[in-house]
């Protein structure tokens, strides 16, 4: 009787973490989490992940994808908003601290409906089951 070193154990419990669909969706909860940190290219990145990986993703994954496709629309807004507000506020030299502060609120904001959202999804996918209501603003 001849054992298998544990060399390739190891290589066939990679590959089939790898072979896994749903580690595309977990890697976009990560990417959607560093959001703020990256100032959105990470969830740019995800985004683009999900259109390309959904159409051969299982139906219950799409639902993963959706999500994170529409975490990312909901979380933008208020961004792009904030963004123009910035601007409007510098170009006219306006220096009321009560912007300052409801803009500030608004990108917490943002930050923490993003990472409830990732973090809500990446629960779901970690118990193999499907976004409840991926279109729903709150899920």
């Amino acid at each position: 009787m001849t054992a298998k070193p544990p060399a390739e154990t190891t290589l066939s419990g990679l590959k089939a973490f790898l072979a896994d669909p749903r580690l595309t969706a977990y890697l976009n909860y990560l990417l959607i989490l560093f959001t703020i940190m990256t100032f959105g290219l990470t969830a740019l990145l995800a985004m683009l992940v999900a259109n390309f990986a959904e159409d051969k993703a299982p139906d219950w994954i799409r639902s993963h994808y959706e999500f994170q496709k529409r975490t990312f629309w909901y979380g933008i807004g208020p961004v792009l908003l904030n963004a123009v507000t910035y601007t409007f506020v510098q170009k006219n030299h306006i220096t009321a601290p009560a912007i300052t502060t409801i803009m500030l609120l608004l990108l917490l904001f943002c930050l923490g409906y993003t990472v409830g959202r990732a973090v809500m999804g990446f629960n779901h996918l970690l118990h193999q089951r499907p976004i409840p209501n991926p279109k729903a603003w709150l899920a």
